[in-house]
């Protein structure tokens, strides 16, 4: 085969395939179905363009102007591979609204719940207001209030301490989200 034939061949196939795959087969009404053929369609591109590299190279070294020939075949494996890219970034921006999405029904589902504490450190203190309570009704039971106290200390520190870390993970997570989105931004080459 003829490298130019083989350019022109690899070329064509850049310019149709994703055409004629969105043509043939609707996108898929599942998220993530639509996620996978996106990256499954950029892995076939870049092992065609790989291979179809690989034959034009061969064939480049039986011509006089080798190096010409084979910048040729590079050049038409780059239009092939930033198809592939495309593809990935399309499926990339796809699965992180899917995740997002996700995150927000999460978020409603647990703003529907009734209505509880809203910080651990309440939650720590009902508790233990409601042990000392108990603690003085049961019989049997230490009557030093020093350690009904300390306790009741330990347990608020403990519920604070818990808070805190909530806090920080929900920073955590918005510079994850944050990074995501400029990862995403700088692969559209904005």
């Amino acid at each position: 085969m003829n490298v130019y034939t083989l350019a022109v061949t690899l070329a064509a196939l850049a310019i149709t395939v994703p055409a004629v795959a969105q043509d043939d087969a609707p996108p898929p009404e599942d998220p993530k179905a639509r996620i996978e053929a996106l990256r499954a369609e950029a892995s076939r591109l870049r092992d065609e363009a790989d291979e179809a590299y690989k034959q034009a190279e061969a064939a480049c070294y039986g011509k006089f102007l080798v190096n010409d020939c084979i910048d040729d075949a590079k050049g038409d494996r780059l239009k092939v591979v930033t198809r592939a890219r495309e593809l990935e970034s399309e499926a990339f921006k796809l699965d992180l609204a899917e995740r997002n999405r996700a995150a927000d029904e999460a978020r409603q589902k647990a703003a529907q719940r009734p209505a509880e504490p809203e910080t651990a450190a309440e939650a720590a203190t009902t508790q233990a207001t409601s042990t000392k309570i108990t603690k003085r009704k049961l019989p049997g039971r230490s009557k030093n209030p020093a350690k009904a106290r300390n306790r009741a200390k330990e347990q608020a520190d403990a519920a604070r301490r818990a808070e805190s870390a909530r806090r920080d993970r929900e920073v955590y997570d918005a510079r994850i989200r944050e990074l995501e989105e400029k990862k995403a931004r700088d692969a559209d080459g904005r």
